[in-house]
């Protein structure tokens, strides 16, 4: 194969020859400053237009310098900026052979197989929901910002068909400062003006406040708005947190609002040994958003929208046009092309590395990894909790761990110059890459637990790690 498909040997290589490292791999391979500064060559190489075709040994040569030097590793225990880690071997395999066909599924008539597997596990996922599954349905999404636009066009699209299209500029949603800003975001592309979302102020540990709610549907009210979204985080991006996702439900159900649950991050725990917290939970919630990227160690990014009621879905389905691909609109739900309820048309077979990964580890071995992201939580919490150098921000709920350094002179200023400072040295060897993320109190370092490679050895190794960074360290 190497004499005819050289870069398909050469990319084959390099990843079976990282692969195997890492669990012991830094998130970079060089230092922070080395790795995010291009030389003057490596800029020219990156950006210089090729009129002529380029030599393929110098390119392969040259790229793997530039992938070595400057990307970061997302499949490292040791990379902890951003709310996705790492990734399941099974997953990564099962990505490769989905994109190997170049396919899509938005019909059954070209991709038979791959539609039976993206039903199969979007069947599994609603085994997880206290909702019932032959009246339930999912739709794959590019990654959990979509799940929620989508979710919230699924709401205007019941709302201005129950009361008409003329209440669209009307219409009212709601959601946290601690929630993800795709939810504001999803609001305006989906017409809800700016001055219709309503943040809801959150308590000491970022979860939305059930009575400031309460408050701001009846200024809405009063203002002539029509409730018609609530948007309760299962998982705040920062600190994990979850929201008091009944009592917001309870809230909103005199309104018939559209509850959304954002479990991009928290819905892992619908896998896990203490799941009946997470389904308790679900079980007020008209839509979920579940992204396998963040802690199920699928490849980024790979989410779903799961809804209560499968019908909500047919507003995707063309009003005009698509007679190209769709050929039987007729056919049952579990026999209906995917692209029918689903946010875009070429959709690639994605879901082959959730199929693969789920079928390889069995639903014990999924449960096995939450159980073991929470322990690996609580260990790291305790060092944090003892540490004469940091405060716990937030007792996690999740699997994720929200600390500030102690010291300064006690203003707020001195702190936030503490932190950078802190952040700078914990980052600098390019080893470890941890966040620093805004919180109620001030900043906080955010570190997460469910990378499939990490141990208790790496926790440990971080606990160390933060301690010697801290610039007031002996």
């Amino acid at each position: 194969m190497s004499a005819d498909h050289p870069y398909l040997s050469w990319a084959l290589r390099y990843v079976l020859d990282h692969v195997p490292q890492d669990r012991d791999a830094p998130a970079f391979h060089a230092s922070r400053a080395e790795a995010g500064t291009l030389t003057d060559a490596e800029q020219e190489l990156v950006r210089a237009y090729p009129e002529s075709p380029t030599d393929g040994d110098a390119l392969r040569r040259e790229l793997e310098s530039l992938l070595d030097r400057h990307l970061i590793n997302g499949r490292s225990p040791r990379f902890q900026n951003q709310l996705f880690s790492g990734v399941e071997e099974e997953a990564l395999a099962g990505s490769f052979l989905g994109i190997f066909p170049n396919n899509t599924i938005s019909t059954r008539e070209v991709a038979p197989l791959p539609s039976e597997m993206e039903t199969a596990v979007t069947s599994w996922l609603l085994r997880a929901l206290p909702w019932d599954a032959a009246k339930a349905d999912g739709s794959l999404t590019p990654a959990g910002s979509f799940s929620n636009y989508l979710a919230v066009y699924l709401a205007r699209r019941r709302a201005t068909g129950a009361k008409g299209a003329h209440v669209l500029p009307y219409l009212a949603l709601f959601t946290s400062e601690a929630a993800h800003y795709s939810i504001p975001k999803g609001a305006d592309l989906c017409g809800i003006s700016p001055e219709n979302v309503f943040e809801i102020g959150t308590d000491e540990h970022d979860r939305m406040r059930p009575d400031l709610l309460r408050v701001a549907v009846a200024r809405a009210i009063e203002s002539g708005l029509i409730p018609f979204f609530v948007n309760a985080t299962m998982g705040t991006t920062v600190a994990g947190s979850l929201d008091p996702i009944a009592e917001i439900a309870a809230v909103m159900a005199e309104h018939e609002a559209w509850v959304h649950i954002d479990g991009a991050w928290g819905a892992l725990g619908l896998l896990g040994s203490e799941s009946a917290r997470f389904r308790d939970a679900v079980a007020h919630g008209d839509s979920l958003t579940w992204d396998a990227h963040k802690g199920l160690g699928a490849p980024v990014s790979l989410s779903y929208l799961m809804v209560r009621d499968a019908g909500a879905l047919d507003v995707l389905r063309p009003s005009h046009g698509g007679g190209y691909l769709f050929r039987n609109l007729d056919a049952p739900r579990e026999e209906a092309d995917l692209g029918l309820r689903s946010l875009y048309c070429g959709k690639p077979f994605v879901s082959l590395s959730m199929w693969l990964l789920w079928k390889a580890k069995g639903a014990s071995g999924l449960r096995a990894h939450v159980d073991k992201a929470r322990a690996l939580t609580l260990r790291f919490r305790d060092r944090i909790a003892e540490s004469p150098l940091y405060d716990l921000a937030h007792e996690p709920e999740t699997w994720a761990v929200c600390f500030r350094p102690k010291g300064g002179d006690g203003g707020q200023e001195s702190l936030e110059e503490l932190s950078e400072r802190t952040r700078e040295r914990v980052n600098a060897s390019g080893k470890w890459m941890i966040n620093l993320c805004p919180s109620t109190g001030g900043r906080v370092f955010r570190a997460l637990f469910v990378n499939p490679l990490m141990n208790e050895i790496h926790v440990n190794e971080l606990a160390d790690h933060m301690e010697a960074s801290h610039p007031d360290a002996v």
